[in-house]
């Protein structure tokens, strides 16, 4: 018999010491031959543990299982939520895989995989920053020395698209909000007059409006971020008309008090068919969404001159000033010129406090 090998009911078993431990396990194989050879990798392994520190292979499953015990309450509710949806859609891909071998290259055949399947961009990289957090928690564990997916050049395999900016037409605004719901319509009105997306005007408490200092604060925004925005006079009357249910906390909702869904589905269909009639009768529309009220806001405010382009992307809370940047090319050279020096505030005082600036 070869050292350090014995046999139990005829399976081949490993028993050797490292630095004083002593390891037996099964090496799964009747073969004399096939067992020298995974005795010898599997000693490998328990001595790159052992002396170097390097983890022995973690399936994928397990990895998942220790990241979701590490993260506790470290992740918000919808971000986990949306984490859990992206590893879920990638059992399939990553499952057969140690943590060790799902590696750089295996990611990318992974990403062309989903792109065959039509999946778009946006999804992909979701699901990058969900398969990143994974990651992370595996080097904090010890299992591998970096998180693969900061080798991704993200801007070239995952490009983002960006989406053209269209501002609908007061004439197209005032057709379709003849039809709306009176409920649907304020809350166009209400990003429109303070940029709030539309998960920010459903999720929208009473709590959250503080009438001495005229703010709203938005607690759970896009990444999960808190900020406070100017509560103007006309956000108030808005917020202010809107029926209260008594014991229930949304500004808009629906049923038995519950929070208000599907709005952005509905306003689409309503344009969708108006849109489609009109192409009937050879007249003029564009369909347009909610969220193209957000991009009113952000037009209006710097043609009004509320505040310099750096106070519109705190208002509307992005992460980039490139992102606030796209909303210049509406406006003439000079203001363009004051948004970006940081002069433009003419207009908040009148407009916070109900007044109508030139």
């Amino acid at each position: 018999m070869p050292k350090n090998l014995y046999l139990r009911a005829g399976i081949y078993w490993a028993r050797f010491k490292v630095r004083g431990v002593e390891y037996r396990e099964s090496l799964r194989t009747r073969s004399e031959r096939v067992a020298v050879k995974r005795l010898a990798a599997r000693r490998e392994e328990a001595e790159d543990q052992a002396i170097y520190g390097i983890a022995g292979p973690v399936g994928w499953p397990d990895a998942v299982v220790s990241w979701n015990a590490a993260i506790g309450d470290s992740l918000a509710d919808k971000t986990l939520k949306r984490y859990l949806v992206s590893l879920r859609q990638l059992r399939p891909f990553l499952d057969h895989l140690s943590i060790q071998d799902a590696d750089a290259e295996a990611l990318k055949e992974m990403i062309k995989a989903r792109k065959r399947t039509g999946v778009k961009n946006a999804t992909i990289r979701r699901d990058l920053t969900a398969l990143s957090s994974v990651f992370n928690n595996a080097v904090d564990e010890g299992w591998i020395a970096e998180n693969p997916t900061l080798a991704l050049n993200r801007r070239r395999i995952v490009p983002e698209k960006v989406v053209r900016i269209v501002l609908p037409r007061e004439d197209m605004i005032a057709d379709v909000f003849a039809r709306i719901p009176e409920r649907m319509r304020d809350m166009c009105e209400l990003t429109r007059e303070t940029g709030l997306r539309l998960d920010e005007v459903t999720n929208l408490k009473h709590t959250a409006l503080d009438r001495h200092e005229r703010t709203l604060t938005v607690e759970n925004g896009k990444g999960d971020k808190v900020r406070t925005v100017p509560l103007t006079a006309a956000a108030e009357r808005i917020i202010d008309r809107q029926p209260r249910f008594i014991g229930k906390p949304w500004a808009f909702w629906q049923g038995a008090g519950a929070r208000i869904t599907g709005v952005s589905s509905r306003l689409a269909g309503y344009t969708r068919r108006m849109a489609q009639k009109a192409a009937r009768s050879g007249a003029d529309f564009e369909p347009f969404s909610h969220h193209d009220f957000r991009h009113l806001f952000a037009v209006e405010y710097l043609r009004r001159q509320r505040g310099s382009i750096y106070d519109l992307q705190g208002e509307m809370g992005h992460d980039s000033i490139s992102t606030t940047e796209r909303y210049l090319a509406f406006l003439t050279p000079d203001q363009a010129k004051a948004a970006k020096s940081g002069v433009a505030q003419r207009g908040s005082h009148e407009l916070r406090f109900g007044g109508t600036p030139a």
